[in-house]
């Protein structure tokens, strides 16, 4: 989603502003076995599966050094569920299945309600990934 340099929300993050934009990334760890499992579900082979993912944190890392982007990337080793993406107290969440990629699923937006839970049990769910998570970037 913004790793590479044609990605769907890389322009966006580089655009001048007043400010940093604070992006936070969680990916699955190309080492874990996890990794290994989610690309035989989708028919990847674990090697190329793994170099993928690497790719991705190699091409963060370049852009942890623009100026319009304070980016912190941390690997995973469970096996992914949701891509959540948060944009200010909106989330947007794409289900990972068995046998589909994430960017082949619906996408959901999601916003907080006065008295719903969904919405504060994803955010609860990535801060927990984050904070167990080993920091890459």
């Amino acid at each position: 989603m913004i790793g590479l340099n044609d990605s769907l929300l890389r322009e966006p993050l580089l655009a001048d502003r007043d400010a940093p934009v604070r992006v936070r990334v969680l990916l699955l760890d190309p080492d874990a076995d996890t990794a290994a499992r989610r690309a035989v579900e989708i028919g990847e082979s674990p090697e190329s599966f793994s170099a993928g993912i690497r790719l991705a944190l190699a091409r963060l890392r370049d852009l942890a050094n623009e100026p319009a982007v304070d980016l912190a990337v941390a690997t995973y080793e469970t096996l992914p569920t949701w891509r959540t993406i948060r944009l200010d107290d909106v989330l947007y969440l794409a289900a990972f299945a068995d046998d589909a990629e994430g960017h082949h699923s619906g996408l959901y937006k999601l916003t907080a309600t006065p008295t719903g839970v969904l919405h504060a049990g994803f955010l609860r769910q990535f801060e927990d990934q984050w904070v167990t998570a080993t920091r890459a970037v």
